[in-house]
């Protein structure tokens, strides 16, 4: 069974496109990616300490995930 999960964000919020996956999607937050990936935040960062996920970090220090790589980990 697949789940499809929508996420709508403000249009006025700047879309940051996966530097690792040439824009293939735009990033999410750390509470979206717990969302549409159903492990936790924990076990988010885990991936992306082992080179597992693809991620950005914006200059606020905000991490943002590639949801592409997330999805492709947790399936």
């Amino acid at each position: 069974m697949r789940e499809v999960v929508v996420i709508r964000r403000s249009r006025t919020r700047n879309r940051i496109l996966c530097p690792e996956c040439s824009g293939a999607a735009a990033l999410l937050t750390v509470e979206e990616a717990v969302k549409i990936s159903a492990i936790s935040s924990r076990a988010i960062f885990r991936l992306i300490e082992e080179g597992e996920v693809h991620f950005a970090e914006t200059v606020d220090g905000l991490t943002l995930i590639c949801p592409t790589t997330l999805l492709a980990k947790v399936e």
